[in-house]
């Protein structure tokens, strides 16, 4: 599904790479967390992957094609939680949900998206009113 070899990433005008030769492999149905300290290259990782950063060394392979080769249609295949949630806070889970997924193709279940994560029974309610990890499962 993602498989990742030798892949560093150095921004310019640091000493140092933000990640250097790294190697993974998360296939089809896994959940993948990366996990380190400030400065481990966990963020940076993690745009190469979405095509945010682009001058990375090594190879990114997603469902089989080059990262390079991808298009704007990748974002219908993968989905990144970063550590800090980004919702709108006045909006109530389910608009949340209708928002974001008026980005993709096809049709979305939102219901069962919110029972999955077990926040069915929270759908009308405001975001602002969740815990930390309520937002993250949303």
């Amino acid at each position: 599904m993602i498989q990742a070899e030798n892949l560093s990433f150095q921004y310019s005008g640091s000493m140092e790479p933000a990640a250097r030769n790294l190697n993974f492999k998360v296939e089809a149905g896994e959940i993948f967390g990366f996990l380190g300290p400030s400065g481990a290259g966990k963020s940076t990782t993690q745009k190469i992957l979405i095509g945010l950063l682009k001058g990375y060394s090594g190879k990114v392979s997603i469902m089989g094609r080059n990262l390079g080769q991808w298009n704007p249609d990748l974002y219908n295949h993968i989905g990144v939680g970063f550590e800090l949630p980004n919702h709108y806070l006045k909006l109530t889970a389910l608009e949340n949900l209708k928002f974001f997924g008026g980005f993709y193709q096809g049709k979305i279940s939102y219901g069962e998206w919110l029972e999955q994560v077990g926040l069915l029974p929270d759908a009308g309610k405001k975001v602002e009113d969740f815990s930390k990890g309520m937002k993250v499962r949303l």
